[in-house]
């Protein structure tokens, strides 16, 4: 059984090698101090596993989380996110992350490190807002909706990307994205020369070169970092931009979104809530 891990945003790619494919996310430098269940958005029974941490974290959990699902749409919130979470690596590090419960996809944790929350009203800090909202972009293109488990190592075949959280499907967002987007120009085929460095230094330098090479792609040298990254990071400036015009390649990243009707009504609520 695969392991899994935090998706985590962090805002510089610079800071640490991401890599969803092959399961090298390093996230035991978190803490994980206490969790909750959660039934239908609503929080549940409580597990603290650091009591020290706990004591100066966890006061204001029903506040928190009040703010994350304001923010959030409630329908996907309440569909798919299973569990509560509280970790932290210190101020300024990991400020959120996601992750599935089990192989199904079907329920996820959602993390959060009290140590970054932000004072005051959530909607006017850009930082925070962007994690929150590519956390949740995650959760939408990789439920069990749009990949289904797979034991698989390696993608087998072009038809459908392979994730690690499973084999994405035919019709599903992120399979859609990457035909579209990644396949163009052998640009996978770039990346996933890149996923054999073994050295974290040079895979680094070889992931920033990436995104230097081909910066008309992205709207973030973070979305380079991998198509799942890139999907999650689309699906933000989606939300946040207006629609945008010119045939820049990252502009076309969020047009993309706009073919979904679905979307687009999601668009229109996360607006709603933070404006």
């Amino acid at each position: 059984m695969k392991k899994k891990i935090y998706l985590l945003f962090i805002p510089a790619l610079l800071i640490q090698c991401l890599s969803l494919r092959n399961g090298e996310k390093p996230d035991s430098d978190l803490i994980e101090i206490a969790k909750w269940s959660v039934n239908e958005g609503k929080l549940g029974t409580a597990t603290i596993l650091q009591q020290e941490q706990a004591k100066n974290t966890i006061k204001n959990i029903e506040e928190t989380w009040i703010k994350i699902k304001t923010i959030l749409p409630e329908k996907y919130m309440a569909q798919y996110v299973k569990e509560l979470e509280i970790f932290t690596d210190g101020a300024d590090g990991t400020l959120a992350g996601v992750k599935p419960t089990d192989e199904s996809n079907e329920s996820w944790s959602y993390g959060i490190d009290p140590a970054d929350l932000p004072e005051g009203d959530w909607q006017n800090k850009e930082d925070f807002l962007h994690t929150l909202l590519h956390e949740f972009g995650h959760i939408l293109t990789l439920n069990n909706t749009q990949v289904e488990p797979s034991e698989l190592d390696f993608q087998e075949d072009e038809a459908r990307y392979l994730t690690n959280e499973g084999l994405a499907k035919i019709d599903s967002y992120v399979n859609q994205f990457v035909q579209q987007f990644w396949y163009q120009d052998d640009l996978l085929f770039e990346w996933d020369k890149i996923q054999k460095t073994r050295n974290l230094d040079k895979k680094l330098d070889q992931l920033y070169d990436f995104y230097k090479n081909h910066k008309t792609k992205f709207y973030t040298d973070y979305a380079a970092e991998s198509p799942e990254e890139d999907i999650a990071e689309s699906w933000y400036y989606f939300v946040l931009l207006d629609k945008p015009e010119g045939r820049l390649i990252k502009n076309q990243k969020l047009l993309f979104f706009y073919k979904f009707p679905e979307l687009v009504l999601l668009r229109t609520e996360i607006r709603s809530a933070i404006r």
